[in-house]
C-alpha cells in the first residue's frame, strides 16, 4: 500500500464519520492525482428526514438510504466534475454491484478498499462487483 493510498483512506474514515447511520458508517473519497474531486458517505437524499425510526429500522432505512459510493458521485455531479480516470477509496464495507455499476458509468478506473471480511448477506452482490469490474478493466485493490 502506498503511502497516498493509506491516507486517502484515512480520509474516507473521517467522512464516514460523518453518517448518521447507527449500525454502520460508510466513507468515499474520489481522487485523481491525489486531489479529492468529491465525497460522500452513507446517508439519506437531501431533504429527506432522516427520523430515528427511520434510521433504526433496518427495512425502512434500506429503503431510504444512498450509499457513500454513489453519494459521492451524486456530489461531483452536482459540481460539474468529471470522475474519468479517477481512483475511489471506500471504508466501511466492500463495493456492492448497484454501486459498482455507477463507478463504471462515471469512467472511474481504480478502487481501494482495505481488506475485510464481506458479511454474508453481501456476499453475492460483492462476487458481482468482481466479474463487473473484472469485465470493465476497474482496478479493484483490497489493501
Amino acid at each position: 500500500m502506498s503511502d497516498w493510498d493509506s491516507r486517502f483512506l484515512k480520509m474516507a474514515t473521517e467522512v464516514a464519520a460523518w453518517s448518521k447511520d447507527p449500525s454502520r458508517k460508510i466513507g468515499c473519497v474520489i481522487v485523481r492525482h491525489r486531489r479529492i474531486l468529491a465525497s460522500g458517505y452513507n446517508g439519506f437524499p437531501r431533504g429527506i428526514k432522516d427520523t430515528p425510526e427511520r434510521l433504526n429500522t433496518r427495512e425502512l432505512k434500506y429503503k431510504y438510504v444512498v450509499h457513500a459510493e454513489m453519494n459521492a458521485i451524486y456530489n461531483a455531479i452536482q459540481h460539474g466534475v468529471s470522475l474519468d480516470g479517477a481512483t475511489l477509496y471506500a471504508i466501511g464495507l466492500p463495493i456492492c454491484s448497484e454501486c459498482a455499476k455507477g463507478i463504471i458509468q462515471v469512467g472511474i478506473h481504480r478502487v481501494v478498499i482495505p481488506k475485510q471480511d464481506i458479511p454474508e448477506r453481501w456476499q453475492e452482490s460483492c462476487g458481482l462487483t468482481y466479474d463487473l469490474f473484472d469485465e470493465a478493466s476497474i482496478q479493484y485493490d483490497m489493501i
